[in-house]
């Protein structure tokens, strides 16, 4: 939460749902974590906040925290990749740091997953690490490992690495016109954000 600020590609994705939606939108955020975006969210005075996660810990900090700022947030345990729970006829889904880290994850199967979902018109804002990431030396390792010796390290983080133009490819396959998209050139790993809006 107190790295949130540093986190661009979290908090452009934010800003642009802010920028696009009414006040009384509903947003879901599956892999909200503690619900740092949600929170902020509800401090620019949305009060329709959902998130899911696989950690319940972090979902109860989270709790703790927008009582402690009086916002209505509700949050439940869940796996994101393969949901029990999904809130229906949401205006806005966000999905920002999580989904390129879970081993075998798909975009567009997630797209075809969290699409019916979101009400015909409603957002989707996303990021992607970009194939970018493929060049920089060590980018099979997972980057807390690069030190170690060989046999000792474990596969990157960062299992799913995207350009621009195969996310708006995939996206427009699975019912979604891409909007808007920018890339943090000099982040690293560098990402890339996207705004959708489902049109089928």
């Amino acid at each position: 939460i107190v790295s949130r600020k540093w986190r661009r590609h979290a908090c452009t994705a934010c800003r642009w749902l802010k920028d696009v939606l009414l006040p009384n939108a509903s947003i879901f955020e599956p892999g909200c974590g503690s619900g740092a975006n949600l929170l902020w969210l509800g401090q620019q005075g949305f009060r329709r906040l959902y998130g899911s996660d696989i950690e319940g810990s972090a979902l109860e900090l989270g709790q703790n925290l927008a009582s402690l700022l009086s916002l209505p947030l509700e949050v439940w345990e869940d796996d994101s990749m393969n949901p029990v729970r999904m809130p229906e006829k949401l205006d806005a889904i966000l999905s920002v740091n999580w989904l390129y880290h879970i081993p075998n994850a798909s975009f567009g199967d997630f797209l075809g997953r969290y699409r019916d979902s979101l009400k015909i018109g409603g957002y989707l804002a996303c990021d992607m690490v970009t194939r970018h990431y493929d060049s920089i030396p060590g980018n099979q390792w997972h980057t807390k490992d690069r030190e170690l010796p060989v046999e000792q390290r474990r596969p990157s983080e960062y299992t799913i690495r995207l350009d621009p133009e195969e996310v708006r490819s995939i996206a427009v396959r699975h019912g979604f016109a891409a909007l808007r998209s920018t890339c943090f050139t000099l982040s690293q790993p560098q990402r890339a954000v996207y705004l959708l809006r489902r049109v089928e």
